[in-house]
């Protein structure tokens, strides 16, 4: 015969007996939440063997996580004391790929049997490269650079492997690499492009390569364009002159001109950063 309590074991405060005294300790129980749970057992194998030290892992039917365990020496594992209700159970460890979840309904006051089955990871022993693509000056995280991954092998040229942005954190990843030597470039317009240091890579490795960018003072320019119109027609005005001032202690000093296409298009490039102003006038010949 097997007994179980209804309620959790309640208490009273610490009291005192002296003499002829008449005591009243009244106790209002709380149902025990685990009256009316179960277990779920079983063991974790592959290809036929049991798995030791494998994660296993139950959620509720909303994936929120309830409770794991681990699996002992003989693949055998027990999660006691699950609230009678259906649930969500898989098993992983490292070396393993991640099954889909086999769903089990929990019992009150009995125990479930789940037996899992894990596959091993192919790729388990393959390699990882990854690091931070950073400002030289300000040594801040630089976002949507693009990061290059080639191969080398002495006497042959590079072969490219593959190609990743950086997110907002300046970070890049690459994954499943067999064991050899590599290394990163990065680039980002207004930078002028770096490769990173040799980066030899070995068996389930995985290699730290950051790389910094400095500014290109080239490329690090902007440009200034538009359309020169007839305020009284509208139409475009061709050949116009258009003059590109700068502005400096409210001092404004002509830097360019240049003339409208048949459009009455105009364009200014290679513009370092600054205070510019445009003007427009149409000048004729007088005979």
């Amino acid at each position: 015969m097997s007994f179980k309590d209804e309620y959790v074991l309640g208490h009273s405060q610490q009291f005192d007996i002296t003499g002829r005294e008449e005591k009243t300790e009244d106790l209002n129980l709380v149902i025990n939440p685990l009256a009316n749970s179960g277990n779920i057992t079983g063991t974790v194998t592959s290809g036929g063997s049991p798995v030791a030290g494998a994660t296993i892992k139950v959620y509720d039917i909303n994936n929120n996580p309830i409770e794991h365990t681990i699996s002992g020496g003989n693949g055998q594992y027990t999660i006691t004391n699950l609230p009678a209700g259906a649930y969500q159970v898989l098993a992983t460890k490292d070396g393993y790929l991640l099954p889909t979840s086999t769903p089990v309904t929990i019992q009150s006051n009995k125990s479930t049997t789940v037996n899992l089955v894990i596959q091993p990871d192919p790729n388990a022993n393959l390699s990882a490269v990854f690091g931070i693509i950073r400002d030289n000056n300000t040594l801040l995280p630089i976002e949507n650079a693009i990061v290059d991954l080639y191969s080398t092998v002495q006497g042959q040229p590079p072969t490219f492997i593959g190609i990743a942005p950086t997110n907002a954190n300046g970070q890049y990843l690459f994954t499943e690499l067999a064991t050899g030597n590599y290394y990163v470039s990065a680039s980002k317009l207004g930078y002028q492009p770096k490769d990173s240091a040799p980066i030899s890579v070995g068996t389930k490795d995985y290699v730290l390569s950051d790389v910094n960018l400095t500014a290109d003072p080239q490329s690090n320019t902007g440009t200034v364009s538009g359309f020169i119109k007839s305020q009284t027609s509208g139409q475009p005005i061709p050949n116009a002159v258009v003059a590109l001032y700068s502005i400096s202690g409210g001092v404004e000093t002509v830097i360019a001109l240049t003339k409208t296409s048949s459009s009455g298009r105009y364009l200014f490039g290679s513009l370092n950063p600054g205070t510019y102003r445009v003007k427009a006038t149409l000048q004729d010949q007088v005979v």
